[in-house]
């Protein structure tokens, strides 16, 4: 029996799949994309890129709220 591969989401384990978009998992997980900011891997990842980002097993992905102001 093979072992399912998976991404890290804010340290927790998720199913990853061939073709798995940083944009897409944030629509499964039911987040609004104008909400958050990402990091890839411990890089940030701008907007504009998560639709063309595609996440691969072992990828580390943090979510969290984006700050406003100044």
């Amino acid at each position: 029996m093979s072992e399912v591969p998976t991404i890290l989401v804010n340290g927790e384990h998720r199913p990853w799949h061939v073709g798995l978009q940083v944009a897409q998992l944030l629509e499964n997980l039911g987040t609004p994309p104008n909400s958050v900011a990402t990091a890839l891997n411990g890089h940030f990842l701008p907007r504009a890129q998560r639709e063309h980002t595609l996440l691969k097993p072992g990828d580390s992905l943090h979510v969290f709220k984006a700050i406003e102001g100044g």
